[in-house]
C-alpha cells in the first residue's frame, strides 16, 4: 500500500466508530486502479470488498489529472454527491482526495445509505405536510459545482458495461448494432472518463460492442490523436 494512503487507515477506524453501520467507509489506493480498494468498512452498503476496482468518478479524476486538466486541483474534497450501489440502492457520498507531492494517489470515501432517512422523512412529511427542497451542494471553497453521480460496483466489467449503457440506452440501440461513428464516439467517451486505465478494458469493450480487440485499439488510437 502507498505509505501516504496507509497513513489514513486510522481515519477509517475513526469514521467507522463515529458514523455507524449505515455508512460505508472506503480507502482507495490508485497505484492499482483495478484493485484500488485497500480498506473498507460496512462494505455491504455497496456490496464491495478489499480488492474492488476504482469507481468511474475516481478514474475520471485520475485521467484528467494525468492530462494536466485537473478541475479538482484546488479542492480537498468532493461532498454531497449521489451514488448508486450495484443493486441500485441510492447513497449519499463524499470523498477526500489524498495527495502526495501534489498528485492524487488515493481517496477516502464515505457512502451513506439514505434509505432509512428517506423513509423517516416521508413519514414526517405526511405528518406535517411540510417539505424542504434539498440544497445544491457547494465545494469546500464555497463555489457551486455540478452534482456528481456515480455507480459503485465490485466488478471492472460491470463498471465498463454501465458506462457503455449510459451512452447507448438513451439512443434505444444495443451496443452491437452501433455504427462505426457511434463506436468511435463511445470509445472517446470511455477514454475521456479514464476507463482504459483499467486492465482488460479493451477486451471487455470489444465483447460488449461486438467488435474485435484490434478494432477497439484502432478506434482508441484515432481518439488519442485528437487530443
Amino acid at each position: 500500500m502507498n505509505p501516504t494512503v496507509q497513513s489514513y487507515v486510522p481515519f477509517v477506524d475513526f469514521l467507522e466508530a463515529v458514523l455507524g453501520i449505515n455508512s460505508e467507509i472506503v480507502l482507495h489506493d490508485f497505484s492499482d486502479p483495478d484493485h484500488s480498494v485497500v480498506d473498507i468498512r460496512n462494505g455491504d452498503v455497496s456490496g464491495r470488498k478489499i480488492g474492488s476496482p476504482a469507481t468511474g468518478l475516481a478514474l475520471k479524476i485520475l485521467n484528467e489529472s494525468a492530462r494536466g486538466n485537473d478541475q479538482y486541483a484546488d479542492r480537498h474534497h468532493i461532498a454531497e454527491y449521489v451514488s448508486h450501489s450495484s443493486s441500485m440502492k441510492q447513497l449519499r457520498s463524499a470523498s477526500y482526495l489524498i495527495r502526495e507531492n501534489g498528485l492524487i494517489v488515493g481517496m477516502l470515501c464515505v457512502n451513506t445509505d439514505v434509505g432509512p432517512f428517506n423513509q423517516l422523512a416521508a413519514v414526517a412529511q405526511q405528518l406535517s405536510g411540510f417539505y424542504t427542497p434539498a440544497q445544491r451542494p457547494a465545494s469546500d471553497d464555497g463555489d457551486s459545482h455540478a452534482l456528481e453521480v456515480e455507480s459503485l460496483t465490485d466488478s471492472t466489467q460491470d463498471l465498463i458495461v454501465s458506462a457503455i449503457s449510459r451512452i447507448t440506452t438513451p439512443r434505444g440501440i444495443s451496443p452491437d448494432k452501433l455504427s462505426q461513428s457511434d463506436r468511435v464516439e463511445i470509445i472517446r467517451d470511455l477514454n475521456n472518463n479514464g476507463m482504459f486505465l483499467l486492465k482488460g478494458a479493451v477486451a471487455t469493450v470489444a465483447e460488449v460492442m461486438g467488435v474485435s480487440e484490434p478494432s477497439v485499439y484502432r478506434y482508441l488510437q484515432k481518439v488519442k490523436k485528437e487530443l
